[in-house]
């Protein structure tokens, strides 16, 4: 005696009512499509596809296959750089190699697949909207190595006139390093996916993707990528505007819409989640994450033991100044100089950095040549 409608059940049942608060049509679809009838025997099986009112594919295109890969080579990618290069050749014992790379690199489809295979598109349909930095891009690499045989022992500026014990231990010390300055990742703004895939939020306010400052103040748990002068994050998370926008989100729904925005501290959104069946305003990989530098050295020494025979020591130095590389822990696989840019993760603010890596070790080694 009760009026029962599709839309009444949609919206309370837990399947699908915070789907449909947070725009989420693809999962509503999903569920409508895979949702089995509790009813064993002929009965059971799909709600929809066994119910006699609709077509097998009033869904799903293709409703028996569970997925479907389609191998193609439909994306490309563009490389160019300008590539430099110093050599210095042995003299009074030092010897190096300079490389500069100025680079760019673009690709169709710059986040892949699961794995790294594959490639996701926003829109299948416009693949060439998705053209943009590739994960890989490093606008900037400089690499330095050499090595430096140290002035001592017969014949050189120390200890010249040694002879015996005293000239094998000082001659043949060498001190090598390698520098590596890099510039960083593309870093990706994510929002709820509302078209097909990867989700980025609309511009709806003053926003500067080249406005960074990254700060982690001594003795503080976390660090962020946008900072204002005080060393505060400058961008905060606050529910969605669409919330509570009638036009896309029904009231008794309201309360299970879990869409955050982006907004300055004085409360402005600057960033929110595209409406249902849009694209993001932003684009993809519109960030610089943090350049990261690493420096190695070691030294060694070596003797002869005999006209045929020589003993080697060695010792390994890395990360020598002991420097950390801030990131964001991802699982257990930090990533190096990325910060949190997801509008749907926990942190409370935009671009928080909460990890570090990169402690100074030693190995030492011994070796005999014969």
């Amino acid at each position: 005696g009760v009026l029962q409608t599709g839309a009444m059940h949609l919206r309370s049942a837990t399947l699908t009512r915070n789907n449909l608060a947070n725009g989420n049509y693809q999962g509503v679809a999903t569920t409508l499509n895979t949702l089995t009838n509790p009813v064993s025997g002929s009965q059971s099986g799909s709600v929809l596809r066994y119910s006699g009112l609709f077509p097998e594919n009033f869904i799903k295109t293709n409703p028996q296959v569970s997925t479907s890969v389609m191998e193609s080579n439909i994306g490309h990618s563009n490389y160019h750089s300008v590539q430099t290069q110093v050599s210095l050749r042995p003299i009074a014992g030092v010897s190096l190699q300079a490389t500069y790379t100025f680079s760019r690199n673009l690709a169709q489809a710059p986040n892949g697949g699961p794995n790294g295979t594959g490639a996701t598109y926003t829109d299948p349909t416009d693949r060439m909207a998705d053209y943009t930095l590739a994960n890989s891009h490093r606008q900037h690499a400089f690499v330095n190595y050499g090595t430096f045989s140290l002035p001592l022992g017969p014949g050189k500026t120390f200890f010249r006139n040694s002879t015996g014990f005293w000239a094998r231990l000082a001659e043949d010390w060498q001190t090598s390093w390698i520098l590596n300055l890099t510039s960083g990742s593309p870093g990706n703004i994510s929002a709820q996916s509302m078209l097909y895939g990867l989700g980025v939020p609309d511009i709806v306010g003053p926003f500067d993707v080249n406005d960074k400052d990254y700060v982690w103040a001594e003795d503080a748990r976390e660090g962020n990528f946008f900072t204002d002068s005080d060393g505060q994050p400058k961008y905060v998370k606050r529910r969605d505007p669409q919330c509570t926008n009638t036009a896309y989100v029904m009231p008794a729904l309201s309360g299970n819409c879990t869409l955050n925005a982006i907004a300055t501290r004085d409360g402005q959104v600057v960033l929110q989640t595209p409406l249902p069946g849009k694209r993001g305003t932003l684009g993809l990989n519109r960030i610089e994450n943090l350049g990261t530098w690493a420096f190695d050295m070691a030294i060694q020494k070596r003797v002869m033991i005999g006209e045929t025979r020589s003993f080697t020591v060695r010792l390994d130095a890395s990360n020598i100044f002991n420097h950390p590389t801030p990131g964001q822990q991802a699982g257990f696989a930090p990533g190096l100089g990325t910060a949190d840019l997801s509008l749907q993760s926990a942190f409370p603010s935009l671009g928080v950095i909460n990890n570090k890596t990169g402690q100074r070790r030693f190995q030492l080694k011994a070796r005999i040549d014969f």
